[in-house]
């Protein structure tokens, strides 16, 4: 550790060397799962028992709290502090993660899938959602399930919740843990005068987020972005949080880098925690998004990264519309152009994508619309801007030994 201290203590007093390693790496675990169950889990759990000091100090330099159980380990996150500190964003998928929890606390420990599937049904048409079946909706249905078996909270015990996609009620027995419901809501929803969420989260999941309260300290809040996302951009900041950056980020977030054996690297654009390929033991650990890499990948990685070398060497910066300094732009038009032209020369991509470049546009900016690298503004045509960040990773420049990802270590609730 680096010897800093916050708010008068330093977060790795009283341990040794060793055992520092060993909490920053469970600090790293636990940013990528916050959620660890038992019979899954047991040996992460064990080791947060004996380390459960060490790491709520770690963890509360970026505003994060813990519960630890016999059974059940799970990391907090302030309400309001992480970009998607829940399943929702109103996405389909995070629409029906609420309404199958909340129809679970009426269910008994063992159930068929088919009685769970009804009984969220029943929720959205309670709250006036309509239900198609369609699959469509039948897949995010398939894919809150999933979020549910991830946290522990659903156990599948004869049978797979996949099945759902294939049969209408496929022979699949499940556990619910109704214990571990109780965790699922993030500490700090604000109630209204009756003691109820002032809003529903199966109903508007956009508004609910939006009215989660922030960390009060400017601190907690600027290191827990930093720890939530895989890039801090400076143009997104309101006018304290900038001063901050330039006046306090050497310091305290260094120190809340170092607490989860991470480094800083910091740009006039922005800021990331950086994982350096020596300091950890297996990909695991990098969190949800790894910037992809070419050996690793198929046609949308590739395709991703050529996109990003001409952009960052041809694209247009400096444009005032631009969502801040040093942002690549370029319409959608030459976007799915260079991707036309790129099909042509490589051959080995995907027949369906080199006969459809508009396609391949789709899926390229779903791999890097996520972690805030590409911001798509639409108009008369759309205009693609890719993030400062994104000159860091290029087909030339990413070579093996290289730090290898601007580590996302926020999970949305896992």
């Amino acid at each position: 550790m680096s010897g800093e201290h916050w708010h008068g203590e330093d977060s790795g007093a009283g341990l040794d060397e060793e055992e520092q390693e060993e909490v920053s790496a469970l600090a790293r675990r636990l940013a990528v799962r916050p959620w660890q169950v038992g019979g899954r889990d047991d040996t992460v759990i064990e080791a947060v028992h004996r380390h459960a000091h060490g790491l709520r100090r770690a963890l509360a330099r970026v505003g994060w709290s813990l519960t630890v159980e016999p059974d059940l380990v799970r990391v907090h996150k302030p309400a309001g502090l992480a970009a998607s500190p829940v399943p929702g964003e109103a996405s389909a998928a995070g629409t029906w993660f609420w309404l199958t929890v909340a129809a679970l606390e009426s269910l008994r420990p063992r159930v068929g899938l088919g009685q769970v599937v009804a009984a969220a049904r029943a929720a959205a048409a309670e709250a006036t959602i309509a239900v198609t079946q369609s699959p469509t909706e039948l897949r995010a249905l398939v894919a809150a399930l999933g979020m549910l078996r991830e946290r522990g909270l659903l156990e599948e015990l004869e049978g797979h919740i996949e099945a759902l996609l294939d049969q209408e009620d496929p022979p699949v027995l499940l556990r619910v843990h109704h214990v571990r419901l109780l965790h699922v809501v993030p500490r700090g929803v604000p109630l209204n005068e009756c003691g109820q969420w002032s809003t529903d989260p199966a109903t508007d999941p956009g508004q609910w987020l939006a009215g989660l309260e922030r960390p009060e300290d400017l601190s907690v809040r600027m290191c827990g972005m930093l720890a939530d996302q895989a890039v801090v951009h400076t143009c997104d900041l309101s006018d304290d949080e900038r001063q901050w950056f330039s006046d306090r980020l050497p310091r305290e977030g260094t120190a809340a880098a170092e607490a989860f054996g991470l480094t800083l690297e910091r740009r006039v654009e922005g800021a990331a925690f950086v994982m350096p390929a020596a300091s950890y033991a297996g990909e695991w650990e990098l969190g949800p998004f790894v910037f992809p890499r070419r050996q690793r990948g198929g046609t949308v990685v590739h395709a991703a990264l050529l996109l990003i070398d001409h952009l960052t060497q041809v694209g247009d910066r400096g444009a005032a519309m631009a969502p801040g300094p040093g942002w690549y732009g370029a319409g959608a038009g030459e976007v799915v152009g260079r991707l036309g032209e790129l099909a042509a020369q490589y051959t080995g991509w995907a027949g369906e994508y080199r006969s459809d470049p508009s396609r391949l546009a789709e899926h390229v900016r779903a791999l890097l619309e996520p972690p805030g690298l590409l911001r798509v503004v639409g108009g008369y045509e759309d205009q693609w801007w890719l993030s400062p960040a994104v000159a860091r990773w290029t087909v030339v420049a990413h070579e093996p030994g290289q730090d290898v990802t601007a580590h996302h270590v926020m999970e949305t609730a896992r």
